[in-house]
This record gives structure tokens, sequence and C-alpha cells, in this order.
């Protein structure tokens, strides 16, 4: 029982990624399917802009949120041990970070 209190934090962040998720891409696609069910259009052209617009909000969201903790794990020196999309947003963080030093 006291591992599951221990990662409460964590898997209470897991829970707010996964809500910002559904949510950023539902609430654009529900709008888009409004707005083309009162446009009586034939093709869901709305539909899809919104459901593209909550793609790009959501991929940006969670980057955002991901990425305190991909800096942290490469303070740690475990950058090592990510693996698939953290090594990749890890990747990219450091690339970011790296311009930014460039331009000062």
């Amino acid at each position: 029982m006291e591992t599951v209190v221990k990662n409460w934090p964590a898997a209470m962040q897991l829970l707010v990624v996964g809500f910002y998720v559904a949510f950023s891409l539902i609430i654009p696609t529900g709008i888009g399917l409004w707005l083309d069910k009162r446009a009586s259009h034939e093709f869901p052209l709305f539909t899809l802009i919104g459901l593209g617009v909550g793609t790009i909000i959501m991929i940006y969201g969670v980057y955002l949120m991901v990425k305190p903790f991909l800096e942290e794990a490469k303070k740690e020196g475990k950058e090592r041990q990510l693996r698939g999309p953290a090594k990749m947003f890890s990747k990219l963080a450091s690339s970011r970070q790296e311009k930014d030093k460039e331009q000062k």
C-alpha cells in the first residue's frame, strides 16, 4: 500500500495529461461538428479543421507538460534510460536549449 501512496503525484500528473489530451481533441472537434450541422455541409469541413486544431493544441500542451520531467531526467544523467517518444522529446528540448544559448 505504501508504494501506491508514493506514486500518487506521478499518477495524478498522468491523469491530468490524459484529460488534457482527451479534452483538447474533443472540444475543438465538437465545435467543428456543431458548425457543420448549422451550416448544413455534407462534407465535414469544420469537424476536420477542429480535429486538426485540437491535435496541434494537444501536441504542444503535452510537450510543455513533459518538458520539465525530461530536463530533470537529463540533469540526473538518466537520459540513456529514456526510450521511444520520451527520448525524442529529450533531444528536442536539448537542441532548443543549445540554440537559445547560441543566440545569447
